[in-house]
């Protein structure tokens, strides 16, 4: 099952949030949160609290378990931006932009019945590969073998060059 959680007009910038989505995704939920503890950032906080909602969201309204949560995707989309002005010299002002980001967390959740029904098959294979008969296998009279010669290591000649003696003297 897939579940959603999604925070809307963050007044912090996407790349930040980004860095931070950036680390968690793919991981479970557990380990995520753990991660996201111990990242000393502001946006981390922030995805943290999404985090939570989406987990809230599957455990009470889908009645998923903890511990089978996966984060399947984080997106981090640009918001709207606030538009200010920063007074500078000679009566001017430079635009400043107040960036906002909308969070998306997406988790999905593992299926344990598969792992069961896979062990199961497992256990039924073995079951069967002991109870049958192996008759013994006639060993081969003929035996072929290939030889393998190496060729001989080349060894290369070094030749020294000799630098030719000048008689000229080089003057100041």
């Amino acid at each position: 099952m897939i579940v959603t959680a999604e925070q809307k007009y963050t007044r912090q910038t996407p790349t930040r949030l980004r860095l931070v989505a950036k680390a968690i995704r793919k991981l479970s939920v557990t380990d995520a949160m753990d991660q996201l503890r111990f990242i000393n950032m502001r946006s981390a906080r922030t995805m943290l609290d999404v985090m939570k909602q989406a987990v809230a969201n599957a455990t009470n309204t889908r009645n998923i378990p903890f511990d089978l949560l996966v984060i399947k995707d984080i997106v981090v989309n640009e918001g709207p931006q606030f538009k200010r002005i920063q007074p500078v010299s000679r009566g001017r002002a430079h635009a400043i932009l107040k960036r906002t980001a909308h969070v998306r967390v997406v988790l999905e959740s593992r299926e344990p019945a598969v792992e069961e029904k896979s062990k199961d098959l497992q256990d039924e294979k073995a079951k069967k590969h002991d109870t049958i008969a192996v008759s013994p296998l006639k060993e081969k009279t003929d035996k072929t073998t290939m030889s393998v010669t190496k060729k001989p290591a080349v060894k290369k000649s070094v030749s020294k060059t000799s630098q030719q003696k000048t008689d000229k003297k080089v003057g100041k």
